[in-house]
């Protein structure tokens, strides 16, 4: 038996090595691609020169956009979990924030970093992961929203920017795809509701009320638009920088078509989101080295600020944790007298029934 447990260990060990050494490989290859990608759209000599001639006031306009693109987000947060006190709101907002935008996973890691703060805030463990899941999928859909509009809005001739079927269609139709595929997973998880299994009634659960907060219309869910939008004009304000024009809605487009490379799980999105977003500027009209130096800058501003912010946040919050001292560990209660307890705390409910 010893022998046979060893062996199970051995390979365990032997496996997740592999895993290891699998996506250390995987994140080496992406990060090239991505830094071939970059190197093939502009050469680095030029953009290193168009970051040195970026407007410094369009650069400081970008960094207050992003500044209040993340104080949005601790707005819209409040109304999906209005228990915490204020204070504490605030941080574990600023801290979920730095998380996605330093961690892996962009808002996923943002979502499952807000669970575990709020884990011993009385929510409870299956409404705490509906209401980031909520949250999730409500700023998802509104993004995929905004898309499908702006490429409505190119395609009639609105904006300056490709209005050809191709650049403005296919964001349409992704868009329509992902909020009608939410709609159809929500409405089949409802009707079925007892046969789909637990995970599949979580995001049924998120998802209906996500559609319950569109439906019933707060003031701080302006705080949603406010954490999107803001961001975005971040982005402008980082083109603008460079001293060549982009239209808003070609912007829009390419803004979301370059978050799509996140879905690729890089720490901070580092080279996946760089490649993606100045892939995209370049496929809407943007100047190739512009491109590169103000998506570089962008990125830089979008990691830095939320991540210290959250950084900020979370300090005091582990030194109050030092500074608390653990609970003292009582004596183990005698069996005899902790089955007498439980026999007594039993029957009056039996007898209430």
């Amino acid at each position: 038996m010893t022998k046979a447990k060893s062996e199970y260990g051995a390979t365990s060990q032997s496996h997740n090595w592999q895993r290891r050494h699998v996506r250390m490989l995987a994140t080496g290859i992406l990060s090239v691609a991505s830094v071939a990608v970059l190197l093939w759209v502009a050469p680095p000599a030029q953009v290193i020169n168009s970051i040195g001639d970026m407007s410094l006031l369009w650069l400081l306009a970008a960094v207050s956009l992003e500044v209040g693109s993340c104080l949005s987000y601790v707005v819209v947060f409040r109304r999906f979990f209005p228990e915490p006190p204020r204070p504490v709101s605030r941080r574990v907002a600023w801290i979920a924030m730095g998380a996605g935008a330093v961690l892996p996973g962009g808002n996923f890691s943002s979502a499952a970093t807000t669970g575990w703060l709020l884990r011993d805030h009385g929510i409870g463990p299956r409404r705490l992961v509906e209401r980031c899941g909520a949250l999730l999928c409500f700023l998802t859909l509104f993004g995929f929203a905004v898309n499908g509009m702006a490429g409505a809005l190119l395609l009639v001739g609105i904006g300056h920017g490709p209005h050809d079927l191709a650049h403005s269609g296919i964001p349409i139709l992704v868009s329509l795809f992902v909020i009608g595929s939410a709609v159809a997973a929500m409405i089949i998880g409802r009707c079925y509701h007892a046969r789909v299994p637990a995970a599949a009634r979580s995001v049924t659960a998120s998802l209906q009320r996500a559609w319950e907060s569109l439906l019933n219309p707060h003031w701080r869910m302006l705080g949603a638009a406010g954490f999107l939008w803001l961001d975005m004009a971040a982005l402008w304000a980082a083109c603008r920088a460079t001293g060549h024009p982009i239209g808003v809605l070609a912007l829009a487009l390419a803004y979301f078509v370059g978050y799509l490379a996140t879905m690729i799980p890089m720490p901070a999105g580092l080279g996946v989101l760089d490649s993606g977003l100045a892939g995209a500027l370049v496929l809407y009209g943007f100047s190739p080295v512009a491109s590169v130096g103000s998506v570089l800058v962008y990125h830089a501003i979008s990691v830095w600020v939320p991540g210290l912010g959250g950084l900020v946040a979370w300090l005091p919050t582990r030194a109050r944790r030092r500074r608390t001292p653990p609970r003292p560990r009582g004596p183990e209660p005698n069996s005899a007298v902790l089955v007498s307890s439980q026999s007594r705390s039993i029957a009056p409910s039996a007898g209430s029934r």
